[in-house]
C-alpha cells in the first residue's frame, strides 16, 4: 500500500485535515512548546507563508496532510510537518510520506534545498521518527536543533 501525495491549499483542506492542523497547534500551545507561536492557525486561515502542502492518502483513503514551511529565514531551508490522521497512526505511513515528499520537493524545486524536520519531545513515536530520520540520511543540527537533509536535483 503507497501513500500518494497530491498538492493542494489551505482552500481545499477537509474538516477533519483542518482539526489536524489545529489540533497540533493547540498541542504545542498547551505543552509550553518553544514554537507556541506555530503556524497552525494561521494555515487554517491561509495566511501562513505555506510553501507546499499535500493531502496524503492510501488507496484512496485520506490519511493525513503535510505542509512545507520555509525553515528560520534560511535560504533554500524547509521544515515538514507531517499530521497522520489517529485511526491510521503506527502503520508506517510517515516513512512512506517522507520517501514521496523528498521525490516530489526535488522535482518542484529543481535546485538544491534542505528538508528539515523537529521531533517534539512530547511526540509518542518520537524514538522511531528520530530513528527513521538518522537512518534515511538526516542529520542533526544542534544549533537549529532539527534533523536536515539536503535534497539534490536528479
Amino acid at each position: 500500500m503507497t501513500i500518494a501525495l497530491s498538492e493542494i491549499n489551505q482552500h481545499q483542506l477537509t474538516d477533519p485535515e483542518k482539526e489536524s492542523i489545529l489540533n497540533h497547534a493547540i498541542d504545542l500551545h498547551l505543552l509550553g512548546s518553544d514554537e507556541a507561536d506555530h503556524a497552525g492557525f494561521d494555515i487554517i486561515e491561509a495566511r501562513a507563508d505555506v510553501k507546499y502542502m499535500f493531502r496524503l492518502t492510501q488507496d484512496g483513503e485520506k490519511v493525513g496532510v503535510m505542509y512545507i514551511l520555509p525553515f528560520k529565514n534560511l535560504p533554500d531551508h524547509y521544515e515538514m510537518t507531517i499530521l497522520i490522521h489517529d485511526e491510521h497512526r503506527g502503520k508506517h505511513i510517515t516513512a512512506d510520506a517522507v520517501s514521496q515528499v523528498e521525490a516530489t520537493l526535488k522535482r518542484l524545486l529543481g535546485g538544491k534545498a534542505t528538508l528539515c524536520a523537529t521531533v517534539r519531545e512530547h511526540n509518542p513515536m518520537r524514538q522511531e521518527l528520530t530513528n527513521f530520520l538518522l537512518k534515511h540520511g538526516y542529520i542533526y543540527n544542534t544549533h537549529h536543533m532539527a534533523f536536515m537533509k539536503t535534497l539534490l536535483p536528479g
